[in-house]
């Protein structure tokens, strides 16, 4: 019986010691592997136009945040460069105890070298303030014998297919 237990033991410790050689070995194979085949480089690093984006549009912000300041809200500016959108409002600040109300408010999408403008106006005296809604606008760069200039269009019939 004694013999059977010392056998049994004996057994166990060469199937360890196989083990830990054979974990070795695998350890070293997936090493080997690393070196010969590196892996894809990771796809959540930004693209190069992605950083530019970014940073312009910090830059961006941060110039509006100082003209706000600077003007004591009458302009403010805002950018989103990877969405190609702008934010202005030029007028007084939104405070109850003003007399006169004047606000414009516009949201600028850039497309195809054009600028579309979606625009509100908002004039008031005292507590009656008119609310208007202007029609879309769009400003593009336009040539001339030449010359360069800016157009402004304004489209009356927009149809979509």
């Amino acid at each position: 019986m004694g013999r059977g237990w010392g056998s049994l033991l004996l057994l166990c410790v060469l199937a360890e010691g196989a083990a830990a050689d054979t974990a070795e070995f695998h350890e070293g194979c997936e090493h080997l592997y690393e070196r010969m085949w590196p892996g894809a480089p990771s796809s959540t690093r930004l693209s190069m136009s992605q950083q530019i984006t970014d940073e312009l549009t910090e830059l961006g912000n941060t110039l509006g945040h100082h003209v706000n300041a600077l003007s004591n809200d009458a302009l403010l500016l805002g950018f989103d460069g990877r969405k190609r959108r702008a934010q202005f409002r030029i007028g007084l600040a939104d405070d109850p105890d003003r007399m006169i109300t004047f606000k414009l408010v516009g949201d600028v999408h850039f497309t195809q070298g054009r600028a579309r403008t979606t625009l509100k106006l908002d004039i008031g005296l005292g507590e009656r303030v008119l609310h208007v809604e202007l029609r879309d606008l769009e400003v593009t760069h336009t040539e001339y014998r030449g010359d360069r200039g800016v157009a402004l269009v304004i489209p009356f019939i927009r149809r979509q297919f």
